[in-house]
């Protein structure tokens, strides 16, 4: 081979090496950039994919299916961390450090647990890509529906706008006798940290068909706006001047969050607020339920506080009261809609002794501001002219009856907040309100029969509803 020859073969050599270098940087150039766009997306939406994420458990569950969190990494997630936000911090780190890796099964983890307002957040082409359609095959969920992605766990706007037969005139599968013996309804087990709400889906609907919100609109308020409503929480838990810390309030507080989420609300949480800041939280949150009337179907106040004979106490040990500064202020806003308010706080300082025993350790506390036992801690720590009668549509549920205490588990929370997030995680998919107040009652009477030296208490529930108010977790129309 000729010296000429023997260059230009050098020379095509050379030139390989450096299409290839340059091929090589180039793809490891793209690799950075993707890996930088996925962690932007994460890091800009970080906020709404910790606080609007729901079944973060199925998130993990598919995460950990396709081979992105190893099962270890799951179950210390679920273990050390038992508050909902916590847990899908964490989860959200754990992705950030895989970067472009997990990014794309995230989104379908997303999409597959019912969050697609988090999936269009961060990729708004996946609900009409190929790849959805092959998941919704896949995991059996309904295809498109009049060209429009569908939502699993959501009434379809096409199926709402045809769905008018009377729910007399159906052959249902099921009677309604036979979905109250169902095995939900047990609710020995409070839920614990990082539950899931038992959502209305399409198949639950299919098989019992007289739980179709659209079919019992003339007996029961409607409840399909996404969201569904707005939800002011107020948890005065340990900046008391005198009184009490609270202790298990906040396990009360972040549980209530969760479950209000899970059924569709906006939760507005506030800690520890003066008798002014109350005062204006409670008048600023009435203006804005009003200012979205038309597109939202419900409110909900919750305030956990030391408490008295109609008064709620602020951390500066200034006492509202619950008719004037609280109730009264919502006669005249979201008017024909319904209005929940829960309160969790002392009526009074009497307890509700069933025996004069003595010699057994009390694990319970109470909201009272006097504390008789000291083997336990106790939570006790004008209006406006309308157009329709005062108290129209509100249902006011106190944890006691007027002039007892209210009893907390300084581990644990209260035991009627924990009765009740049971309850309406379990079974507000098919039981009306009144419904699960009477499951409330009957389950806290059963948890304080357990403890023989424990005093009873029994919850307060003021109804001026006048509809059935169902709560249709996961069903949705967002056409108003």
């Amino acid at each position: 081979m000729s010296e000429q020859e023997n260059s230009i073969l050098t020379l095509i050599e050379l030139l390989k090496r450096n299409s290839l270098l340059t091929t090589t940087t180039d793809d490891i150039k793209n690799e950075d950039d993707d890996d930088a766009e996925c962690i932007r997306k994460l890091t800009k939406n970080r906020y709404k994919l910790i606080y609007s994420m729901c079944q973060a458990t199925k998130v993990m569950d598919y995460l950990e299916s396709v081979g992105v969190i190893p099962r270890s990494v799951c179950s210390r997630i679920l273990h050390q961390y038992p508050v909902p936000e916590d847990r899908k911090r964490e989860l959200i780190n754990f992705v950030l450090s895989r970067g472009k890796h997990a990014f794309k099964p995230l989104i379908e983890a997303l999409y597959l647990a019912g969050n697609q307002h988090l999936v269009q957040l961060l990729d708004e082409n996946f609900l009409l890509s190929n790849l959805r359609q092959q998941l919704d095959a896949e995991y059996h969920f309904p295809t498109l529906v009049g060209g429009q992605p569908t939502v699993p766990t959501s009434i379809e706007d096409q199926q709402l706008r045809h769905m008018d037969t009377n729910i007399e005139s159906i052959d249902n599968k099921i009677s309604v006798d036979d979905l109250n013996n169902l095995e939900v309804t047990k609710f020995e087990d409070e839920v614990p940290m990082g539950f899931e709400v038992q959502l209305l889906t399409a198949d639950l609907i299919e098989q019992y068909p007289q739980l179709d919100p659209t079919k019992r609109s003339n007996k029961c308020y409607r409840m399909l706006s996404k969201p569904r409503g707005y939800c002011l929480l107020i948890n005065n838990v340990d900046a008391f001047k005198t009184m009490e810390v609270r202790q298990g309030s906040d396990v009360d507080a972040s549980k209530l969050k969760s479950l209000f989420e899970q059924l569709g609300f906006i939760v507005l949480p506030r800690r520890n607020l003066t008798y002014t800041e109350m005062i204006n939280v409670i008048e600023n949150f009435a203006n804005l339920i009003e200012e979205k009337k038309e597109s939202c179907d419900c409110s909900i106040v919750i305030i956990l506080s030391h408490g008295g004979n109609g008064t709620i106490y602020a951390v500066d040990e200034l006492a509202l009261n619950v008719d004037e500064h609280i109730i009264s202020v919502f006669d005249d806003h979201l008017i024909g809609k319904p209005k929940l308010f829960i309160i969790q706080a002392c009526r009074g300082s009497q307890c509700n002794n069933r025996s004069l025993s003595t010699g057994s350790n009390n694990i319970w506390s109470s909201d009272s501001i006097t504390n008789e036992n000291p083997r336990t801690i106790v939570d006790s720590g004008g209006h406006r002219s309308t157009m329709v009668p005062i108290r129209s549509d509100m249902a006011i549920w106190y944890s006691t009856v007027k002039d007892y205490v209210s009893w907390r588990s300084p581990d644990d929370g209260s035991i009627f907040i924990q009765s009740l997030i049971t309850v309406f995680a379990r079974t507000a998919w098919y039981y009306d309100l009144a419904r699960m107040v009477t499951c409330v009652n009957r389950t806290m009477d059963e948890k304080f029969a357990a403890h023989e030296s424990t005093p009873f208490q029994t919850p307060c529930f003021e109804c001026h509803l006048r509809h059935d108010l169902y709560f249709n977790p996961g069903c949705c129309n967002e056409n108003r």
